[in-house]
Parts: C-alpha cells; sequence; structure tokens
C-alpha cells in the first residue's frame, strides 16, 4: 500500500511538470507574436517616414527653376514652380500687349522680353518681382524679341510688318528704347522674288559674340545681318530654305547656327558654319512641320519638335545626323525648354483656336507637357485654356 502511494505521488508530480512546462511555452510564444507584430509596425511606419524624407530631399536637391509660358489665347503669361509643377503667378497682359506671342529671357534671367503679335510691341518683365517694366512699339505683328548674348539690344523680328527692329537695353537704369529700323523690303540682297516670294522675318538666332543674327523669312529663306552695322550680309533663297522656317539656334560649342522649315507636308533642317556662313548641311527631321528646338542642358543632343506628327527628333549636333525619335510629346507641340537637370523637357501644346499661324496646328490639349527625358515618356500635362506658345526657363538663386 505504502509502495502504491509513492508510485501514484511520483506519477502526479511528473504530470504537474508537464502541464507547467506546456503552459510556460505557450506564454511566451503569445509575447514574442506580439512583440513581432509592434516590431513590424514600427519598421513599416519608418519605411513610409524614409520614403516621404527621400522625396523631400529630392525636391530640395533638385535646381530651383521657374517655368514661363505665355498663352496668347487669353492674354496671360503665367509662371510654373520647376520643382512641384505647380502654376503659382500670372501676369495679365489684357492692359500690357495683345497676344503675347515669343517669351525670351536674357542670359542671366533677369529681364524677359515678350513679343506681342497683336498689338506690334515688346513688353520687358523683370523676372525677380514680374513687373512689366516698359512696352515699346516696333511694327505690325511682333514675332520675336531676342535679346543679344552680350545683353546690349534686342532685336525683334516683325512678320507682317516685314522689318526688323533694334531696341537699345539701360538695364542699370531700367531704360529701353528703340533704335534703328530696317524695312526688309527694301533690302538689295532680297530683291529676287522667285527666291523671296515675301519679306516676312520669323525667329533669329546669334552668334557667340553677338556679332551676326541668322533670321528665317516665312516665304523661304535666310538671311544673315551684321548686328552692329544693322544690315543685312547674305541671304539664301527659297532653293535652300524652305518656308515658315524657325528653330534657330547656335550648337553649344559657338561652331554652327541650326534652322529649320516646316508645313504640312515639309520638315528639314539645316547647319551653317558660322565662321564662313556657309550652308553645309540639310537633312530630314523623319516628321512633319519642324519648329521648337532646344539642346539639352549637357549640350549632347538637340530636340527638334514637329507640329504635325506631334513627335521629335533627337540630333546629334556633331554628325548633324537624326539619331533617335521622340514618338509622342503631346498634342501640337510648338517651343520647348529643359530643366537645369536635363531631367525633364516642358513643351507649349497650342489651343484648339490657334491665335497666330499659317496653317494648321490646332491641338486638343492647350498647356505644357512634362517629358521624362531619360525614358522619352510623357508624364504630365499643365492645362491651360487658351493656346500656348512662347515658353522660356528662369533659375532662380
Amino acid at each position: 500500500m505504502k509502495g502504491y502511494k509513492i508510485w501514484f505521488g511520483f506519477v502526479l508530480i511528473m504530470l504537474m511538470t508537464v502541464a507547467a512546462c506546456q503552459s510556460g511555452e505557450q506564454e511566451p510564444e503569445e509575447v514574442d507574436e506580439e512583440v513581432s507584430e509592434e516590431v513590424e509596425e514600427a519598421d513599416e511606419s519608418k519605411s513610409e517616414e524614409e520614403e516621404q524624407e527621400e522625396v523631400t530631399a529630392g525636391s530640395e536637391e533638385r535646381p530651383q527653376y521657374e517655368v514661363w509660358i505665355a498663352d496668347q489665347g487669353t492674354n496671360e503669361i503665367h509662371i510654373i514652380d520647376g520643382v512641384t509643377h505647380e502654376i503659382i503667378d500670372m501676369i495679365d497682359f489684357g492692359d500690357v500687349g495683345d497676344k503675347p506671342h515669343m517669351l525670351v529671357f536674357d542670359e542671366a534671367g533677369d529681364y524677359g522680353y515678350s513679343a506681342n503679335m497683336g498689338s506690334g510691341t515688346v513688353s520687358v518683365i523683370r523676372g525677380e518681382d514680374r513687373e512689366v517694366v516698359a512696352t515699346l512699339e516696333t511694327d505690325e505683328g511682333a514675332h520675336a524679341a531676342v535679346p543679344t548674348p552680350d545683353g546690349r539690344r534686342v532685336l525683334v523680328a516683325n512678320t507682317p510688318g516685314e522689318s526688323m527692329t533694334e531696341i537699345l537695353i539701360d538695364h542699370d537704369n531700367e531704360e529701353y528704347a528703340v533704335g534703328r529700323h530696317l524695312e526688309l523690303t527694301e533690302v538689295d540682297l532680297l530683291q529676287d522674288e522667285e527666291e523671296f516670294p515675301n519679306h516676312r522675318p520669323i525667329c533669329l538666332e546669334y552668334t557667340e559674340d553677338s556679332s551676326k543674327a541668322y533670321v528665317t523669312l516665312g516665304g523661304g529663306g535666310l538671311f544673315i545681318m551684321d548686328v552692329e552695322e544693322f544690315e543685312v550680309v547674305k541671304a539664301f533663297g527659297k532653293s535652300d530654305i524652305g518656308a515658315h522656317g524657325c528653330g534657330t539656334i547656335l550648337s553649344p560649342d559657338g561652331k554652327h547656327m541650326f534652322a529649320n522649315s516646316g508645313s504640312t507636308e515639309l520638315a528639314e533642317y539645316y547647319v551653317f558654319d558660322t565662321e564662313t556662313d556657309e550652308l553645309i548641311y540639310t537633312g530630314e527631321t523623319g516628321g512633319i512641320d519642324a519648329h521648337g528646338v532646344k539642346f539639352t542642358p549637357d549640350g549632347e543632343y538637340l530636340w527638334m519638335l514637329n507640329r504635325v506628327t506631334d513627335d521629335a527628333a533627337i540630333i546629334d549636333p556633331e554628325t548633324f545626323e537624326v539619331i533617335e525619335m521622340v514618338d509622342f510629346v503631346g498634342d501640337a507641340p510648338d517651343l520647348l525648354v529643359f530643366s537645369p537637370d536635363g531631367k525633364y523637357a516642358y513643351i507649349s501644346l497650342r489651343g484648339p483656336e490657334p491665335a497666330t499661324g499659317t496653317h494648321d496646328m490646332a491641338g486638343d490639349t492647350p498647356g505644357v507637357a512634362i517629358i521624362d527625358v531619360e525614358s522619352k515618356e510623357k508624364v504630365g500635362l499643365i492645362e491651360l485654356s487658351g493656346d500656348p506658345h512662347g515658353i522660356d526657363l528662369r533659375v532662380l538663386d
């Protein structure tokens, strides 16, 4: 009997020990599970915070700049923040100038020049506070007002007026005055009616020393001006340069001047030697209606827009050949600029009722298209309501 009690006691102790062990094992498992969940939540929370910090840090590291876009359909100039891509301000041109067409800043980004086609005037805008400090009459249909690299003057292409006007600059005193005026119908080098059907200047660009300006003509052709003497020194007829020319831009090394021509059937581009002023290359963009041009900030590539086919040709500035096409950049693209870091291209898209133009260039999505340069994909659209055209970029300090 005594042995039975001892054996029973031993069994009872063993059962209690096993139960206690099982209970002890379960409790830590529950605790470990709760701790694990808390750690995972903390890790997820930390990850989200880190991602947000990376986005914010990325925005702060990107260069600070503004994109200015002239809407000639609404008589407004819109200012877009380059980091947020939001419209942050607007300049009402209702009482300033009609149909602000081309908008070009000086090299320092201090002053912008708006050529107002509807009123035949040029307005000078101080970039820092966005104030219009002067508006000057030039001639009928002021199309493009471009400052010289040396900052001494602005040449204005008055398209319907068939003339060129000089504006003299005194930024220190913010004084601007109309200087010399040239009637292109009276220029001896442009008298051949077969080669120069009209004398309507369109777009212009300078050599890097500001001594010469290359100017395209609406009916076909191009002429070169001696800027200091304010006279035409050389001309090419429509046999060499097609109609509706624009796209004048100097190569980064200053050795070549590019230009183009475009219509509903044509898209050619041309290269000139700036030392000899000879036409040395003619090519086709691969699209229709070549127009706006810009070099990437690193100077490696020239983008050339085709308005009818809604695409862009990428040109090698050394071989002058098209090396790639961007299939779609937006509906009715016109002009473009690049962000300072080369990440984005900003392209003005025309509206359904173009305020200016010689042929069909209407689009259904007026605004500014944002193109990711690396992927060549359209990644955004800043919507406007009229007929956007002139576009330029102002880098902030």
